[in-house]
């Protein structure tokens, strides 16, 4: 039941952050880094870096600090106009301890916010999106990574290496 009711959630979050959504002009005043990548925005930073915390955990297949830095990933993300469902969904992922959840959440996380931060300018540093071909039986998917080495959050330590560069922000 909990698994189909998260296939639903999954379904209706087609609308992703969209690129008109609006934070606080306050947050603009300081630059914030994020491992090596530095956004003037303070809210989009955090966003980042509890992106990165859920991604890390995932690599390392640890469903206890994913669901944490989901848990953060949420609370950024509802502090931006625009990004209520994707912060509904990653409040989701924060609620299971079901890695093969979790990484389907991911997925659509991922799509979203790798929506914003290709409309957000970066003071320094490079965000690459990696794509996985075989994950979701060879449907591919994507996710943001401060390296260009391939850490595979979809499959672990299964296939750590599984995945390509298909893009850089800068």
């Amino acid at each position: 039941m909990k698994k189909w009711n998260l296939l639903v959630l999954l379904s209706l979050f087609i609308c992703s952050c969209n690129s008109g959504g609006s934070t606080d002009d306050k947050a603009d005043t300081a630059a914030v880094s994020a491992e090596g990548v530095i956004i003037e925005n303070d809210t989009l930073s955090t966003v980042f870096a509890a992106y990165i915390s859920l991604k890390d955990a995932l690599v390392d297949s640890d469903p206890n600090e994913a669901s944490h830095a989901a848990n953060t990933l949420a609370e950024s993300l509802n502090t931006i106009h625009g990004c209520e469902n994707t912060a509904m969904l990653a409040q989701e992922l924060a609620n299971t301890k079901d890695l093969g959840i979790q990484r389907t959440a991911f997925s659509t996380i991922s799509e979203d916010v790798i929506a914003m931060y290709k409309n957000t300018s970066l003071n320094a540093g490079t965000i690459y999106v990696i794509h996985c071909p075989m994950y979701n039986n060879n449907e591919g998917a994507n996710w943001l990574s401060v390296s260009p080495e391939v850490e595979n959050p979809y499959f672990g330590d299964e296939m750590l290496t599984c995945g390509t560069v298909t893009e850089e922000i800068n």
